[in-house]
């Protein structure tokens, strides 16, 4: 007994020695490193990178953002990036087994207060057709929110088979959800769970949408005229939810909400409307370079629409009874017609040689939907009101 126990015992040692069993232990791996980039003061750690069709496969971003993940076959993957702080994103990587690759850098947005993103992918459903986001707790009216592939509704890329959705004025706190898809027979199916979900509550999917902080935006304003009362000025954003007037001498401090970029609008009957665009994702003070305001001339007249207001701008224009409402006049964001920048979200036109008086008018944002100016000097139920100088 003793004899052939020692000699399975030898046959073993050669056998490892020689490689035989070594190679059949060891499986072969691709191994893939890569980093999670987040706003400047900001931390990634905990960040959670998900693999899209591989539920087992997945890693945590280190403080600086790092991280490393070991898959088993060769083929193009799609990385996922997401975490309680962060709005999620994604990158591609193509993958050799045993070698070492480099992804592409994920960047994540800070989450917006009252704001969500989701993401779901044909890699995760091959049978889907179309994605919707199902909310359970709390229930949204309609329940249901169709997902998009189009470039729109947050969606980065047409037709990549990557389906996106962002949704504003939510409840903050606890969003659970279901992910719904369609398949080719018409069928709909609830998805058991998000594969990138943040976490997961009572069963469901859970998506954190992050509380109101509340930021100071600072500064001062000037103009063409001497000796001004700077006290009926009106500073307002968010269409207007949240306003103050200025202080005599023009300077103010205010209280602002959100990430990234907002626009502090100023309006007066006296001076032209004016929007200035402030990054909030970086500070919780932030010190605005002094505001010049441009007094009304005779017969000019400013309107102004910031395109983050709502959903959907498209070729913008404005109406009302001083050029007519049948009359529809072009908006402008490309630096023309009163326009003060290029591509900054804000579409101008000023109008020059208008009669002196009060005029209603009100905004086509696209085809279908009109508004009235949410930054208004007056206006009535219907319409907004601005007056035009002697």
């Amino acid at each position: 007994m003793k004899k052939t126990l020692m000699a399975i015992f030898l046959f073993l040692m050669a056998a490892m020695f020689s490689g035989c069993i070594q190679e059949s232990l060891v499986m072969p791996v691709a191994v893939v490193k890569g980093k999670v980039a987040v706003p400047p003061g900001q931390v990634p750690l905990g960040v959670k990178i998900t693999v899209a069709g591989m539920t087992s496969a997945y890693a945590y971003a280190d403080d600086s953002g790092a991280y490393s993940l070991e898959l088993r076959k060769s083929g193009r993957f799609l990385l996922v990036a997401h975490g309680r702080d962060f709005e999620v994103n994604y990158t591609w990587v193509d993958i050799e087994i045993e070698k070492t690759v480099t992804a592409p850098n994920i960047s994540l947005d800070t989450k917006i207060v009252g704001e969500a993103l989701w993401v779901a992918s044909i890699v995760d459903f091959p049978d889907a057709t179309a994605f919707s986001i199902k909310s359970i707790e709390p229930v949204w009216s309609p329940a249901s929110a169709t997902m998009y592939d189009d470039g729109s509704h947050g969606d980065l890329l047409a037709n990549d088979g990557i389906y996106m959705l962002r949704q504003t004025r939510l409840t903050t706190g606890s969003q659970q959800y279901a992910i719904e898809y369609k398949k080719s027979d018409g069928s709909t199916v609830v998805a058991k769970s998000d594969p990138h979900e943040e976490n997961k509550r009572n069963g469901n999917s859970e998506l954190y949408i992050i509380e109101s902080t509340v930021k100071l935006a600072r500064g001062d304003v000037t103009s063409d005229l001497n000796s001004v009362d700077y006290s009926k000025v009106k500073l307002a954003t968010k269409k207007g939810s949240r306003s103050m007037f200025l202080n005599t001498d023009g300077s103010y401090s205010f209280a602002m909400e959100g990430n990234g970029i907002e626009y502090l609008v100023f309006r007066s009957t006296n001076f032209h409307i004016r929007a200035i665009p402030i990054d909030l994702s970086t500070v919780t003070l932030y010190d605005v370079p002094t505001t010049t305001l441009s007094s009304k001339r005779s017969g000019e007249l400013k309107v102004i629409l910031v395109a983050s207001d709502f959903v959907d701008v498209s070729n913008p224009t404005v109406v009302g009874t001083f050029k007519g409402w049948s009359n529809p006049q072009q908006l402008y964001d490309d630096g023309t017609n009163g326009d003060e920048a290029a591509g900054d979200g804000v579409y101008t036109r000023l109008f020059t040689g208008i009669a002196p008086g009060t005029y209603e008018y009100a905004f086509n944002i696209n085809k279908e939907n009109q508004v009235k100016d949410p930054y208004q000097e007056s206006g009535n139920p219907t319409y907004s009101i601005i007056e035009v100088k002697q």
